[in-house]
């Protein structure tokens, strides 16, 4: 766990080795599936008021329901950013790579979460506030793995993340995209 935690610090930091590393390591792959894995139950968690909560026989369909969301989002976002590199802006990359780059800026989607309780309410300021880190790790995973400008590598994260909810505006299948 100590080299999860290490390659999470440096992803956050926007560290290049941290993205060389994710490219040539294949276990880098169930890494980012740890790291999506425990930010759903702490997204769970937050929504509940806690872990307590999971003594409630209820709760246990609500956690399944955002361990699988946190999966959906993961293994879809990558997928949309992916093809959208791949057949709209022409340029090259692996799949399994975006999974892990997006594995390992995931947790940071709990700062809509954290946004939303400091702020005393949910909408659009929070959501910008708690996919803007995301957004920007993605892009710097892109802009290294695609040999994309930056800025163009940006707006293929946000273009991502506006895919993602489109399909969940249509599906439903998160609470917190």
């Amino acid at each position: 766990m100590g080299e999860i935690f290490k390659r999470f610090l440096q992803t956050l930091r926007l560290e290049r080795d941290a993205f060389v590393w994710m490219d040539f390591n294949d276990r880098a792959t169930g890494d980012a599936l740890i790291l999506v894995a425990i930010t759903g139950l702490l997204k769970f968690a937050g929504f509940f008021g806690g872990l307590r909560s999971l003594f409630n026989v209820g709760a246990w369909a609500a956690l399944l329901e955002f361990a699988l969301s946190a999966l959906i989002v993961w293994l879809l976002y990558s997928g949309i950013a992916w093809a959208l590199v791949r057949y709209v802006v022409q340029a090259g990359g692996e799949y399994a790579t975006y999974l892990r780059f997006t594995g390992f800026a995931y947790p940071t989607t709990l700062l809509a979460l954290a946004a939303a309780y400091v702020l005393n309410r949910t909408g659009i300021i929070t959501f910008v506030l708690g996919f803007a880190w995301f957004v920007f790790i993605i892009a710097r995973g892109i802009e290294y793995e695609s040999d994309l400008p930056r800025d163009r590598a940006l707006l293929v994260a946000v273009g991502a993340l506006a895919g993602l909810i489109v399909v969940n505006a249509i599906f439903r299948f998160s609470p917190i995209v």
